[in-house]
């Protein structure tokens, strides 16, 4: 009986009094919170297809399984946890479970005396009682005063033996009956009591008898109210135990499913941010058209980070090589009759969040979506290479709408499909099969990313000491060869490393020595530095193991990207890396190696990935730059670049939690403010005031000033997060100058994103 209660007062108040009540309160609101926003986040496009709701897939496989478990589940699991979420509340809040006695029509039960010390906080349920129809006195702990007792005692008791057949005739039979003793000299006699069958382990009622075995009052769970019988009902609510066994059951087996949403939802949120790719990077420069009577190979490509850019020129290269004549051009510029002139086209395309087109290809999608083609697409041939990520919903959606719409205007596809998910080499090398078929040479190259290159930790120095949020840090690494090239808006690429307790675990799990020599990749390492960069492999799939073989099936961890905060021109390449922390405690696999684990002085190993999408232009319009938190790094880039070249018409929007503690570089922005090289500085700090106040409100606050701006030929870089600021950015600027100049600005390369 202890450890039972023990368990019940660990699950009501976590066995801590009013703040575990309260933690428990806030974490079933969270509960409630993170249920309503996963359904709102995994609705589907086909919303009365049951299949898209509750069929889980196990062919899937990767990041795209975790999401089926994690959305699928979710689905299965949601009514259990919305109910066990809205009953339990009744026990964490006074003001919600007077509103559901409100709602309900339920009278209030009489309010109680001070608790005494030890009791359970106020609103638990301490006793059977939990549950019963509103208006049954609750059965109270016997403590009665000296005038009470005299009068209990001068009283004639009562006859239970004459009382019980009365009880027996009227109720018609009982499973469970509380007898109540009355109290004081009142002769009546309260039998609590559930049917044969009732409905559920709370469906009670009470006969009330007075001592001559008159009926004085009887109270049905049947007959009581909807809202009355509601508010009995909570508890077998809560426990699924209102619906039979079976409910019973399906709620354990919910309650047990929890922890795999907690796994599930970790693994995708440190997979969350698509890996942006190289950007256009082709091995040979596509030079002019040869002279040929054959019509050129259009090769079109729709890019959000640069890699569909950068595949597009290496297709193009890659047939040019073998003698045809190519033409390359961005969907945002192609013209509508760009089409129908041409023979054979290829389409390079990528995906952006849930099926969504890339920002410079809204226009033509909203072409698409018109259902307006050009003439003359019976005579075209083409291929579509779609690119996406598998982790999130309607993986490579544009790509497949594009080929969907070539084919219902009557296009000729030259081969399937090619759908790549994320850096998949396989489905790289058949699209370059499908080139060597087209152009007649089949032995192409294969596109491989640069090597990491080995740079140096110089500096590392917490810039929000003090703040609410998690610690944010300014890095410089120096490259240890010679000098490196980026342009502000490029991305660094950094490989992480494990700390040394993590790789110590697996190596002390498979017994092998750290320091024992391996052969990887072409070079001799100890078997510790290559763990060090590797996935580790559960020991159990290398029980007996000797160093070599297990070097032989490592995988390498994957990348990190963050936007690079600074120009060459500094001598160093300096970054901006919010650290962040797993549920499990630990720290994330890039910020916590950059953060934490890595030694000032260490080697970081890093490479540099061109971004064109989000380079600066080169002359002097004026520039608008927009972003929260870290995307303030990318914007300084392009703020350092336009001080050194004197362009001075800058604008920056930025914005976090507090002023005193997250304005990061604040003397140099000030600075530069101050010296004229930044025309306006607009400030959201969201903590410092009662309501919260974000980069786009202040964005909303200038809109007159924004426009004039635009009108004068500026154009619109917007850095930091993808949920939350970065659409309600898009939303503001569609409000102020329309969404078809916005799609323009995009086309056009005024308006650039690199969000995350």
């Amino acid at each position: 009986q202890a450890f039972f209660r023990f368990v019940m007062q660990v699950h009501r108040w976590l066995a801590a009094g009013d703040v575990g009540k309260q933690i428990v309160g806030a974490s079933t609101i969270g509960l409630i919170v993170l249920s309503l926003s996963g359904l709102y986040l995994r609705w589907p496009r086909r919303a009365l297809d049951w299949r898209n709701w509750l069929r889980l897939d196990f062919g899937r496989k990767g990041r795209s399984f975790l999401w089926e478990l994690h959305s699928v589940i979710g689905t299965w699991v949601l009514p259990f946890y919305l109910l066990a979420s809205l009953t339990g509340l009744y026990w964490s809040y006074e003001w919600y479970r007077g509103a559901l006695f409100d709602l309900t029509g339920t009278p209030r039960p009489a309010q109680q005396g001070p608790r005494p010390a030890g009791a359970p906080p106020a609103g638990a349920p301490s006793g059977p009682q939990a549950g019963t129809p509103p208006g049954a006195a609750p059965a109270m702990p016997g403590e009665r005063g000296p005038r009470e007792g005299r009068e209990a005692r001068n009283a004639a008791p009562l006859n239970l033996a004459a009382l019980w057949p009365a009880f027996v005739r009227e109720s018609g039979g009982y499973s469970i009956a509380t007898v109540r003793l009355p109290q004081g000299n009142a002769q009546i006699l309260t039998i609590t009591y559930q049917p044969v069958n009732p409905a559920h382990e709370r469906a009670n009622n009470t006969l009330v008898l007075e001592a001559s075995g008159q009926v004085r009052e009887h109270r049905r769970y049947n007959d009581l109210p909807a809202g009355q019988k509601l508010m009995g009902s909570i508890f077998p609510l809560h426990s699924g135990s209102f619906f039979g066994f079976a409910g019973t059951l399906l709620m354990m087996i919910a309650s047990l499913l929890m922890p795999l949403f907690a796994i599930t939802g970790w693994m995708l949120y440190l997979d969350r941010r698509k890996k942006k790719r190289e950007a256009r990077a082709a091995a040979a420069p596509v030079g002019a058209t040869p002279v040929s009577e054959a019509a050129p190979v259009l090769v079109a490509y729709a890019s959000q980070t640069g890699t569909a850019e950068r595949l597009a020129w290496q297709s193009a290269s890659a047939l040019q090589a073998a003698g045809l004549p190519v033409m390359v051009a961005s969907l945002a510029g192609l013209a509508p009759d760009a089409l129908a002139k041409a023979k054979r086209a290829l389409f390079v395309v990528s995906t952006f969040g849930a099926g969504e087109p890339p920002d410079a290809a809204r226009a033509f999608a909203r072409r698409m979506d018109a259902r307006n083609a050009p003439a003359g697409l019976a005579n075209l041939d083409y291929g579509v290479l779609a690119l996406g990520d598998r982790s999130y919903p309607h993986f490579c959606g544009f790509g497949a709408d594009l080929d969907a719409w070539l084919r219902t205007h009557g296009a000729t596809p030259l081969f399937d499909r090619v759908e790549v998910d994320m850096e998949d080499a396989g489905a790289l090398r058949h699209w370059q099969q499908q080139l060597g078929t087209l152009s007649g040479l089949t032995t192409l190259p294969d596109w491989s990313q640069p090597h990491y290159e080995d740079w140096r930790l110089v500096s590392r120095r917490l810039l929000n000491i003090g703040s609410a949020g998690l610690p944010t840090f300014h890095l410089a690494l120096e490259r240890e060869s010679e000098a490196a090239s980026w342009a502000a808006g490029d991305i660094a690429e950094i490989g992480p490393r494990l700390d040394f307790e993590t790789v110590q675990g697996t190596l002390d799990a498979l017994k092998l020595d750290g320091d024992a020599p391996v052969t990887h990749g072409g070079q001799t390492l100890a078997l510790r530095e290559l763990l060090a960069r590797s996935l580790q492999p559960p020991a159990q799939d290398h029980p007996a193991a000797s160093a070599q073989v297990l070097a032989d099936s490592l995988k390498p961890l994957p990348h990190r990207e963050y936007s690079i905060a600074s120009i060459p021109e500094d001598g160093r390449l300096e970054l901006l890396v919010r650290q962040t922390r797993t549920p499990d405690g630990g720290y994330g696999l890039g910020s916590g190696w950059l953060t934490r684990h890595a030694a000032e002085s260490a080697r970081i190993a890093l490479r540099i990935r061109s971004n064109p999408a989000f380079h600066g232009p080169d002359d002097a319009r004026p520039l608008i730059l927009i972003g929260n938190g870290t995307g303030l790094a990318g914007l300084r880039a392009h703020l350092k670049r336009r001080v050194r070249a004197g362009h001075d018409a800058n604008w920056l929007i930025f914005g976090e939690r507090s002023q005193q503690h997250d304005f990061y570089f604040r003397d140099e922005i000030t600075a530069w403010q101050s010296a004229g090289a930044l025309a306006r500085l607009d400030l959201a700090f969201s903590r410092d005031q009662a309501e919260h106040l974000y980069v786009q409100h202040r964005l909303k606050e200038a809109g007159p000033e924004v426009v004039r701006w635009i009108e004068d030929g500026a154009s619109i870089y917007v850095c930091g997060s993808l949920q939350g600021m970065a659409p309600a950015v898009d939303h503001v600027l569609s409000e102020l100058i329309g969404t078809e100049a916005l799609e323009q600005l995009a086309a056009q390369r005024r308006y650039c994103r690199d969000v995350y």
